[in-house]
């Protein structure tokens, strides 16, 4: 139910404050050829050529050309980036994030909130983001060869479109589509809002075009007390 909650009790030995919470050979093979330099098979399976036609871009302008449907990828941070979120509410909201892209259509992201290192990993389609691992590891852990994702099962939806409100996907609802969010790092508009909401708590995430999730907040309501808040704000970003 509480989105935080479950990383408390895991520890692990990076610091925070934008210092890299890993270095992982993400390349998932090894140091062999990267992948995406190559159009053949890799022990998985075929990996396709990064400027492939086929890669997710979705180029779906109205008849005026004044309206441009950004692709799924887009509201994932580029391969490299590192984030540093703000945290309030809780000692463990706190947050460093290092993305990678090892494989065409797939994204990695490294999550320390100072108590775990979560890597979770991502499927990218033109309408959605799938969910494929969120687990605890070791600073050292590398990402996992093709092979070995392309036998991973769908655990559930990241985001997914039509981005209107009301849409639902799994336990998520579209809440906003137009929103403005203040984080330390920029005030951003235009977010997209989506929303998990039961009798006693809340869970929001804040999509933004170009950045992917730039706030995450947790409210619980405690019976005879306030709420307790928990959110985690993009305080810093490092693109290539």
């Amino acid at each position: 139910m509480f989105l935080l909650i479950s990383l408390l009790i895991v520890s692990a030995c990076s610091k925070l404050n934008g210092e890299d919470v890993t270095a992982p050979d993400n390349s998932g093979n090894s140091g062999q050829q990267n992948p995406l330099d190559k159009t053949e098979t890799d022990a998985g399976g075929e990996i396709k050529d990064k400027d492939h036609d086929n890669d997710g871009v979705e180029e779906l302008d109205d008849p005026t050309g004044k309206i441009k449907d950004p692709a799924m990828r887009d509201y994932l941070l580029p391969d490299s980036s590192k984030a540093h979120y703000e945290g309030d509410g809780n000692e463990f909201a706190e947050l460093d994030v290092q993305v990678s892209h090892p494989y065409e259509d797939y994204v990695m992201i490294y999550e320390n909130n100072g108590a775990a290192i979560i890597r979770k990993l991502y499927k990218v389609e033109k309408d959605r983001i799938l969910i494929l691992e969120e687990k605890h590891v070791d600073v050292e852990e590398n990402a996992p060869p093709v092979a070995a994702i392309k036998k991973m099962e769908v655990t559930g939806v990241y985001l997914q479109k039509p981005f209107e409100k009301g849409a639902t996907f799994g336990k998520w609802t579209v809440v906003d589509t137009d929103a403005t969010v203040e984080t330390p790092y920029k005030k951003f508009e235009h977010a997209i809002v989506i929303e998990d909401k039961g009798d006693t708590y809340s869970n929001r995430k804040y999509f933004v075009e170009g950045f992917g999730e730039v706030k995450r907040e947790s409210v619980m309501k405690v019976k005879g007390k306030e709420d307790l808040i928990v959110t985690s704000s993009m305080e810093s970003v490092t693109q290539p």
